[in-house]
């Protein structure tokens, strides 16, 4: 990767770089988790891509001098970036969790090893000429400074996404599945333990390979951070695939377009199965799928079709959505979320769809969720939230 422009390594990381300012768009701009925890995911898959960026243009000798021609300070940014990285996927945790999540001095704080960062290159590096900061930096003449530390800085830079994602980990373990608003539904905790595992898993073999290095400096080491350039590609691809629409409609296809006319249904599986949506609400996971309802019920996703469609007269997404309708009535009508963005409750009450969400609610009410918000706030009409109906 060092002596040739874009090699198979270095293609790797270009594809890299592509993939999560792709997966990070669709997360910025669109519904695919509640939306500051999405803004939160995406700024985080960004922030990968950036680390990307840097770890090819220091690496690639062909490319890295130019760059450093033309934008020398992109290097001080750049430096510093891999700082939040533990940060951002700790907050789109703590968002995905609590949708109103505010910012208060203390989350501020998690900015402070960034800026930090940025104060500790200016300082060592690019406060100097621009010839002193080349060698400074692309010649690596800042390990050999004695009062630089720059090594205990990369050191840092290493660990800090490890401990994030250490404390991610025990944040989802504290989190068991619940009815709760605010609890983690099993599948989505089953998501954020592969996000979160993944990336932690992908920073701490990154950090063994950076003492290794250390240690012993060669071409095993190189290797190492070779394959660990691999590991993260592979592991934005599978997030790609996990998220994209063919992978969770599979088993929706599966499913029997005519229902067996002459299959007996068992009453305990419809009762399991209207538990899971009104005392259960399973409804509130934007992710929820016929696999996994269908797991959550302990049913194979054919009976549960199956029952959907010949006990409540719906298919499965329309038997989700009206309940999903019902938890967005009830809390337009309640006081308590008079401050929300009509958005804010689509989005609580699992839709991760703005155009189906106002499909679905005109046809299912006959009218607009800010008409209807406005007609019974005005006449007074309210309706407790721990009222529920099926």
């Amino acid at each position: 990767m060092k002596a040739v422009l874009f090699n198979i390594h270095d293609i790797a990381l270009i594809v890299t770089v592509a993939a999560c300012a792709l997966l990070g768009s669709r997360h910025i701009g669109g519904w695919r988790r509640p939306r500051q925890s999405g803004y939160f995911f995406g700024l985080f898959l960004a922030t990968n891509a950036l680390v990307a960026i840097n770890t090819l243009i220091l690496w690639a000798e062909p490319v890295r001098y130019p760059v450093f021609a033309v934008v020398p300070y992109l290097y001080l940014f750049l430096g510093g970036v891999g700082f939040l990285l533990g940060p951002l996927l700790y907050w789109q945790l703590k968002s995905h969790l609590n949708p109103q999540l505010r910012f208060g001095p203390k989350q501020w704080l998690h900015f402070l090893p960034a800026v930090l960062a940025l104060v500790y290159l200016y300082i060592e590096c690019f406060r100097f000429p621009h010839a002193v900061q080349r060698d400074l930096l692309l010649n690596l003449q800042l390990y050999q400074q004695s009062n630089a530390f720059y090594g205990d800085f990369i050191t840092l830079r290493k660990l800090l996404p490890v401990v994030y994602g250490i404390l991610c980990l025990r944040v989802i373990q504290r989190h068991s599945e619940g009815s709760g608003r605010r609890s983690m539904d099993g599948e989505v905790r089953k998501d954020q333990l592969y996000v979160v595992g993944g990336f932690t898993a992908v920073w701490l073999w990154a950090a063994i390979t950076h003492f290794f290095g250390t240690l012993r400096p060669g071409d095993v080491s190189d290797v190492m951070g070779i394959a660990g350039n691999y590991f993260k590609l592979a592991l934005i691809v599978l997030l790609i695939y996990r998220e994209s629409p063919k992978s969770s409609q599979t088993t929706r296809s599966r499913a029997p377009a005519k229902p067996n006319s002459e299959a007996t249904i068992d009453e305990r599986q419809i009762e399991r199965i209207t538990k899971a949506m009104t005392e259960g609400e399973a409804f509130l996971n934007p992710q929820l799928t016929l696999e996994r309802f269908a797991n959550k019920v302990q049913c194979s996703p054919r009976e549960v079709s199956l029952i959907i469609n010949r006990h409540f007269h719906q298919n499965f997404h329309e038997f989700v959505s009206s309940h999903r309708i019902e938890e967005v009535k009830r809390n337009l009508r309640a006081p308590q979320y008079k401050e929300w963005t009509i958005s804010d409750i689509a989005q609580a009450a699992g839709f991760n769809s703005k155009a189906t969400f106002h499909r679905f609610f005109k046809k299912a009410v006959g009218t607009t969720p800010s008409q209807y918000r406005k007609d019974h706030q005005s006449a007074g009409h309210t309706l407790p939230t721990s009222s529920k109906t099926a």
